[in-house]
């Protein structure tokens, strides 16, 4: 594959990254629209929402499985044009049932190219183009989530919520043909089936789990609702665990795996990056969510001005994340991603103490940096957890990174949610600090970990060498 094929096929994969995030934040701003065109409620319209993320978060670990089962390139194509179609069938839909369902169907395609876009990005590039390429997917996600909100609005105010799904049925389509055209095939294992009752334990849990955090705001976190759906997950977590260190496993001469082999997250590189991805990914969500709240509320900022400051965040991350993946390339994961560690830490250690006194100058300057510090930690993250991966496992470690984000930022959204309702009151900033507190300690603690597993390892690497 020559260098212009491959660079086409890199942007076709991180078109999947731009199309999902697109999606996910066009239509927090449809649901007026699209209550009032069901004469329904708008926490019944949430659900196309909720539907959406629920259904990409369990399925992407089974369709990381069957890309490296069958091919990653088909299980990306074809959830390229399953997204293509689930979006065709939502602007036809003559009913909110009818649009939920075809939500799920976009989810599930979207699923299936989330899955496998890093893995394939790994098999296209060599080692040392890794980070880069790889960081070029956080600009892509950056850019959909900046876009989506407001390209939203401009169509709605224009047209309808519909053009919203059209358009991305246009997206999808052209999407479809160009990784067709430019994705080079790869070698499936087809020598491993997928373990069903597995990926069932694990899909009752994460359901559990997802549906918990998304409404666990609109229901109460003390509702028998609620508290039956962390019941649901701790049951499905117990039941999931113990049919993967079952002893079917290990008897001589089966050449079937269980759904995920939790021996991979005995590497502490694996298990960092992931946890990583979920701790990052929630601060910056979390943030997100409190930062436009204040700036309205606390200083009085208009809705545009506010929007236009908190764009300082996936600008920043747009700029620095590609940067990021060079010098990753050059320096290797440690520096780049410790240093953006320590970063995200000051500025929400810095946020911690924010108050209406605050000279804007200086919070403008911290969601610029907060964004940076993604920017930086994103692309050398996502090569230490690949990298690490054996190339059978490719694509279920891709999913697994995937799915850490997502997971992220719900919990994100959820824990800055129930800090800001419950500590709001007269001051409105006391919440927004103890969330920023929070995530300072939980990001902080991250670091630490990530510099004592680099420095065992590179312990243990003096001494085998000696």
């Amino acid at each position: 594959m020559n260098s212009r094929t491959q660079r086409l096929a890199q942007y076709t994969i991180c078109m999947g990254a731009f199309l999902s995030n697109l999606s996910a934040g066009m239509f927090n701003i449809a649901l007026v629209d699209i209550a009032g065109s069901f004469a329904t409620t708008i926490s019944s319209a949430q659900w196309i929402v909720t539907a959406y993320l629920l259904v990409i978060s369990i399925l992407l670990p089974v369709m990381g499985k069957l890309g490296d089962k069958m091919g990653r390139r088909v299980i990306h194509n074809a959830g390229a044009f399953l997204f293509m179609a689930g979006s065709v069938f939502c602007a036809l839909s003559p009913s909110l049932n009818g649009l939920i369902a075809a939500r799920g169907l976009q989810g599930a395609g979207a699923a299936m190219y989330q899955a496998t876009n890093m893995a394939l990005i790994v098999s296209a590039f060599p080692t040392a183009q890794r980070g880069k390429a790889l960081g070029l997917i956080g600009t892509f996600v950056a850019a959909g989530s900046m876009i989506g909100p407001s390209l939203g609005g401009v169509l709605i105010q224009w047209f309808s919520w519909r053009s919203n799904f059209w358009m991305l049925a246009v997206l999808a389509l052209g999407m479809w043909i160009c990784a067709q055209r430019f994705i080079p095939k790869d070698e499936p294992d087809g020598e491993s089936r997928l373990d069903v009752p597995g990926a069932i334990w694990f899909a009752v849990s994460l359901t559990g789990l997802v549906t918990a955090v998304n409404m666990g705001a609109r229901w109460g976190w003390g509702s028998w609702q609620v508290s039956l759906l962390i019941l649901l997950f701790l049951a499905g977590a117990c039941g999931f665990v113990g049919w993967c260190l079952s002893a079917r496993w290990r008897k001589e001469g089966r050449r079937e795996r269980p759904f995920i082999k939790l021996e991979l997250f005995r590497d502490a590189g694996i298990s960092l990056g992931i946890l990583t991805t979920i701790i990052t990914y929630m601060a910056a969500f979390a943030a997100q969510l409190a930062l436009p709240i204040f700036l309205l509320g606390d200083l009085g900022i208009a809705p545009a001005i506010a929007g236009l400051i908190m764009a300082g965040y996936p600008l920043s991350l747009i700029i620095v994340s590609p940067l990021s993946g060079s010098l990753s390339d050059r320096l290797g994961t440690f520096p780049l991603l410790s240093a953006g560690l320590f970063m995200m830490t000051i500025v929400l250690m810095a946020l911690s103490f924010v108050s209406a006194s605050y000279p804007l100058i200086v919070l403008i300057l911290l969601i610029v940096l907060l964004g940076g510090s993604m920017g930086t930690i994103t692309p050398p993250n996502n090569s230490l957890v690949m990298n690490r991966a054996a190339q059978s496992d490719l694509g279920l470690i891709s999913s697994l990174l995937a799915l850490s984000r997502n997971l992220g930022m719900m919990f994100g959204t959820a824990a800055g949610g129930v800090l800001l309702s419950q500590y709001g009151g007269a001051d409105g900033a006391v919440g927004m600090r103890m969330m920023f507190a929070l995530t300072t300690g939980l990001v902080a603690a991250v670091l630490v970990a990530i510099v004592l597993s680099f420095r065992l390892a590179r312990h243990k690497e003096l001494s085998s060498s000696s």
